[in-house]
């Protein structure tokens, strides 16, 4: 059976998440609770859960502090957190999971079966480290890519683009490396492009650093530094033509 803590200032939250647990995972024993950091830390570090639902704005500080404080890392933790755009996207290059408040239900499931389906590979120290590193620092950004294999932490000014295959998308880095992942192009343009990335075509996302030309010939290609030819579609063309003028 796994064992799971909440730790959550709001009562009438924690109430709701227990109740929803019961109810859908009979099997996850809810073995404490916590409203502080202070709480939290403790509640972790002697129970020792799979598990951590974790409230980011939480009584003694963030739930940030806990994570930074706590000596038992062996768990899996799912945010739990009101709309804070620079937090999410933060959470998201680490590949760490997330529920919105107010909470719906189907996603917070959703998030509770994949966390148990992973509890053999609890959050890495590392992915951790990559969420500070990206909560303080606006420059140098980590992406954590997490295949069925390993987990990538891959520096952003490294990747070179994105090319889609249906519902799997390839990550090309500097140095040859791939990297294929079971996530769509949709979520790396949303993560990426605030950081020099743009979608040249439906299919391929590319960082402008790599870039050499445009070639307007045949409807249009971008020419990148390895010599890959990125075509571009003909509703997307003026708008890259404005952000190349614009460089």
């Amino acid at each position: 059976m796994s064992r799971a803590v909440i730790i959550d200032d709001e009562k009438h939250l924690r109430e709701m998440i227990r109740n929803m647990l019961s109810d859908s995972f009979p099997d996850l024993e809810i073995i404490g609770e916590a409203d502080s950091v202070k709480d939290g830390v403790k509640t972790i570090d002697d129970l020792k859960p799979d598990i951590v639902f974790l409230d980011i704005e939480i009584k003694g500080g963030e739930g940030f502090d806990i994570l930074k404080e706590v000596k038992y890392k062996g768990f899996k933790v799912i945010f739990i957190t009101a709309f804070n755009e620079f937090a999410i996207k933060a959470i998201k290059f680490s590949a760490i999971d997330y529920i919105l408040k107010p909470i719906d239900e189907d996603e917070f499931l959703k998030a509770v079966k994949k966390a148990l389906a992973e509890i053999e590979k609890p959050m890495l120290q590392k992915q951790i480290e990559n969420f500070f590193d990206n909560y303080h620092n606006l420059q140098n950004k980590k992406l954590v890519i997490r295949t069925a294999e390993d987990i990538h932490i891959v520096n952003v000014n490294d990747i070179i683009r994105c090319e889609s295959d249906n519902s799997y998308t390839s990550v090309f880095v500097e140095g040859g490396e791939k990297i294929v992942v079971s996530k769509s192009i949709k979520e790396y343009t949303e993560l990426l492009n605030d950081y020099g990335f743009i979608r040249p075509h439906q299919s391929h996302l590319v960082n402008l650093n790599y870039v050499k030309r445009l070639d307007k010939s045949d409807g249009g290609f971008l020419i990148m530094k390895d010599g890959k030819e990125i075509p571009v579609s003909t509703r997307r063309k003026q708008n890259l033509l404005q952000i190349l003028n614009d460089l």
